[in-house]
């Protein structure tokens, strides 16, 4: 006898076991989807107005969010409202737009970017002032025409930059280059020339490639004030620097300069120790160079070692009396992983023994060897970091040095 009930539980049965399976295939097909709608992250907006602070009515305003970036990959929508009180949502597409406006007060922009799956906006006021006023001029000063190490006058240059040196006379038991100075910013020659209006703030940034706040705009820190800042501790390097001045109803104005810090330090008179067994024949310089990707401008230039030594040992060799050879080479070193050999000059031959263009030499006593690393071929190569320089005796007498001379060049 046929048992219509069991018939139907099997039929149910199957229909579930089916319904499970098509269930599972498509958890299965969708999962993909599902991790990466969780993963995807939003934009990051970077928005620069240029000029910023108050604006002039009919004066033409660029708002630059080219820098917004998607951590995804995704690509990116820019919509604008430049007044939020006007009923118009979108009045504008694009990551650089320009825009004027004709009337003065207060308009709210906002700036919606989109990546598919999520919508960031941002915000900002923009104050207009009436189309005649005038706006303030910066000027964030120079130094330059100034004397280097060796007492020569430095050019002067069309495009204006701070100039500085640090010149040392070291002692021989002290081999490591730590020195600074501080540098004087000097923004006293900004004015106005409008007399019935006067500035209010003098703000420096003190390195226009790094966005210090985070807001996405790296050339509106506020870094330091005050119409003169003194900077402290700089050590050699290269950064540029702007100076914003704003005046009483708001209206800015921004220089850019670059300000160098070059290193020269010396040493005379010193000894390096025999090439035998237990003798130490080699003596270590140490230093830190930079060449730094962009956007930063901190970048060395060159990298200079000069060595003055006799050509004889004036008080023999350790077997007698009689004058002997010495040879002495220089080392330059990468030190920020494993020790590097990046130069040397152990192939040069006597006759390239004899200084150089600013190098003098007294080529009938002495040799002067000459070694020089570029920033962009030599440094670039590696991390910002320690590096160092040796001198390495050849010959088994101690070998008299009269003079080791470091540059470290920027300008």
């Amino acid at each position: 006898m046929w048992d219509v009930c069991s018939e139907r539980h099997v039929r149910m049965k199957q229909k579930a076991t089916s319904l499970f399976i098509i269930f599972a295939m498509c958890s299965i097909a969708f999962s993909g989807c599902t991790e990466t709608f969780a993963s995807n992250q939003p934009p990051e907006i970077s928005l620069k107005i240029s000029p910023n602070g108050a604006i002039k009515a009919e004066e033409t305003i660029t708002f630059d969010a080219s820098a917004t970036i998607d951590r995804d990959g995704d690509t990116l929508v820019f919509l604008w409202d430049f007044d939020d009180s006007d009923g118009i949502q979108r009045e504008e597409s694009g990551s650089e737009v320009t825009w004027e406006y004709n009337i003065e007060g207060t308009y709210v922009v906002t700036l919606t970017v989109e990546d598919g799956q999520f919508s960031q906006t941002k915000t900002t006021e923009i104050e207009v002032i009436p189309k005649d006023s005038v706006r303030p001029e910066a000027d964030a000063g120079s130094r330059m025409g100034i004397d280097d190490c060796d007492g020569e006058e430095t050019s002067d240059s069309s495009r204006e930059f701070y100039l500085y040196f640090i010149c040392e006379e070291k002692e021989n038991n002290d081999r490591e280059i730590d020195a600074t100075i501080d540098i004087l910013l000097d923004g006293s020659a900004s004015g106005h020339d409008d007399p019935n209006h006067y500035l209010s703030k003098y703000e420096w940034d003190l390195d226009v490639n790094f966005d210090a706040d985070g807001d996405g705009d790296a050339t509106n820190d506020v870094d330091a004030t005050g119409e003169t800042y003194t900077w402290k501790d700089r050590a050699p390097g290269k950064w540029e620097v702007q100076l914003t001045v704003t005046d009483d109803r708001g209206l800015k104005d921004s220089d850019e300069v670059t300000v160098y810090v070059n290193y020269v330090g010396e040493w005379t008179d010193f000894t390096v120790g025999r090439n035998v067994s237990g003798g130490d024949p080699t003596l270590e310089f140490e230093y830190n160079a930079v060449y730094e990707e962009s956007p930063s401008a901190n970048r060395v230039k060159s990298i200079s070692f000069e060595l003055t030594y006799e050509k004889k040992d004036p008080d023999g060799s350790a077997f007698g009396t009689v004058a002997t050879d010495q040879n002495l080479d220089i080392y330059v070193y990468n030190k920020t992983k494993e020790p590097k050999d990046v130069a040397n000059t152990s192939s040069d031959t006597p006759e390239q023994r004899q200084g150089g263009a600013n190098f003098e030499c007294d080529t009938e006593n002495d040799f002067c060897v000459l070694e020089q690393i570029s920033g962009s071929y030599h440094v670039k190569k590696y991390y910002p970091g320690p590096w160092s320089a040796e001198i390495f005796n050849t010959e088994q007498n101690e070998a008299d040095v009269k003079k080791f001379t470091i540059r470290i060049t920027f300008k």
